[in-house]
């Protein structure tokens, strides 16, 4: 089960210009770990080392020619198990993917598709991919091009799709592209958000929005606030020197004993 007191939120300026990013990672220290959640799209591949990937619900280890992949809003994360632990992230625009027509192919369905059913690297074509992310990898060494970027996502997309059977469920998108603002407001608010400003910002009824973040976040909006306001307020209290009223002010508690009420409750 993911710590949701690790869980952060990433930020990426995706256009139309540029709909793809390429992330390099090295990983060397074998305790390095982290978890997070963004709008995007993401696809990783494993050049060498091993992780376990999390879900909420769901982990896997992978090696070497491995890839995962994450849907909008997912919560997901990885600690290493064998360093040194070197990966090629593309993360994509979820609208560019879903209006492409590049490929005889659904692209959307291997990241919306729950986690244990999304595609993986047969044993056989797990070279093809390392060669793949190597590829990238010299590539964005030298340049961030943005047209290298969406050919090296769509040639590991492709590779990863040839033999995948796509199972057969609701596509949810739009339905998670409509509570972006509200998640948007706890992460950049940092302040007490109520049930019914969220759903106001997201254009809907209190019910119908308990019931949709419910269904898609597995956590009610209130909850799923109240703990990302808490792990940000003991992360900050570990990694400065800032007073616990101080910190306690600033993530949207009334004073040091509210806040320390919350972290007591969560322990």
């Amino acid at each position: 089960m993911i710590d949701e007191y690790d869980l952060q939120r990433f930020n990426f300026s995706l256009n139309e210009t540029k709909p793809v990013e390429v992330i390099l990672r090295n990983h060397l220290d074998i305790k390095d770990h982290f978890f997070d959640m963004h709008y995007e799209y993401e696809l990783g591949v494993l050049i060498n080392g091993r992780m376990k990937r999390k879900y909420l619900d769901y982990q896997m280890e992978i090696g070497p020619g491995d890839v995962w992949l994450c849907d909008v809003w997912e919560p997901h994360g990885f600690e290493l198990l064998e360093t040194p632990c070197e990966v090629v992230v593309f993360i994509t625009d979820p609208e560019y993917i879903a209006k492409n027509k590049l490929l005889n192919h659904n692209i959307v369905l291997p990241f919306q598709s729950p986690p244990k059913l999304r595609p993986k690297v047969a044993l056989e074509n797990r070279t093809q991919m390392i060669d793949l992310a190597q590829k990238a990898k010299v590539i964005f060494e030298k340049s961030d091009n943005p047209d290298w970027a969406k050919l090296q996502f769509f040639q590991v997309l492709l590779t990863l799709m040839e033999s995948w059977i796509a199972p057969k469920f609701k596509n949810n998108f739009q339905v998670k592209k409509n509570i972006r603002n509200a998640l948007k407001l706890v992460f950049d608010e940092k302040r007490l958000i109520s049930t019914q400003e969220a759903a106001s910002a997201c254009s809907m009824s209190v019910p119908k929005f308990r019931s949709t973040f419910k269904a898609l976040m597995h956590s009610s909006f209130s909850e799923f606030a109240l703990k990302y306001r808490v792990g940000g307020a003991i992360k900050q209290l570990k990694n400065s020197n800032e007073t616990q009223e101080t910190v306690a002010i600033h993530w949207g508690f009334t004073d040091a004993s509210h806040l320390h009420k919350y972290i007591k409750k969560f322990d």
